[in-house]
């Protein structure tokens, strides 16, 4: 899991929350800041994960640069934010600053450029902080539906558990499954 930009450490704890794993999963978060920095690197990261199909988690100023990437491969090749950048503006400033919670922060997409950007699949894009929603006992239904996303991309690497080895677990993303011995070098799996 790659983590970029400065507000990681409240992402990471909901993460841990719901999957202690989760730091083996091959995944892309791109998290909120008030400085915007490496803007171009993790627009660049957001699209070789879009074309590798890599789970992608976009918070925040991360759902900016996820709108901004979109643009540039959609007909605006000077696409950018009124925070921070120069050109077409897909991402303005709200009248007022609003933190946080809810959907509706202080920058939104520009509806007047951008009318409907593409989000695949493997990408969820939020313009505010669902892990300040997230406890231990009430996950937030966004970071579990990343979580899922990226263990079913996961390219399972098998080791045998057990004595007489009836189990094998993955060491990415810690999915166990019940085996069957045929015999000492043939495996038969159950529920793959």
């Amino acid at each position: 899991m790659e983590f970029l930009n400065d507000f990681t450490v409240s992402v990471r704890k909901s993460l841990e929350e719901i999957d202690p794993s989760y730091q083996s999963y091959n995944g892309l978060v791109v998290c909120g800041t008030h400085a915007p920095h490496d803007t171009e690197m993790m627009i660049d990261k957001i699209q070789e994960a879009r074309k590798n199909g890599t789970p992608t988690l976009l918070i925040c100023f991360g759902n900016q640069l996820g709108a901004i990437q979109w643009a540039r491969d959609n007909r605006i090749p000077d696409a950018t934010s009124e925070e921070f950048g120069e050109g077409t503006f897909v991402v303005k400033k709200r009248p007022e600053l609003k933190v946080g919670l809810h959907e509706g922060e202080s920058w939104w997409s520009n509806y007047e450029v951008v009318i409907d950007w593409e989000i695949p699949k493997n990408f969820i894009s939020v313009p505010f902080h669902p892990e300040y929603q997230s406890s231990k006992d009430k996950p937030h239904p966004i970071l579990k539906e990343f979580l899922e996303t990226c263990k079913n991309q996961c390219k399972h690497e098998w080791e045998i558990m057990g004595l007489l080895g009836y189990f094998k677990k993955c060491k990415l993303c810690n999915l166990g499954v019940r085996i069957r011995m045929l015999d000492e070098n043939y495996y038969k799996s159950y529920g793959e």
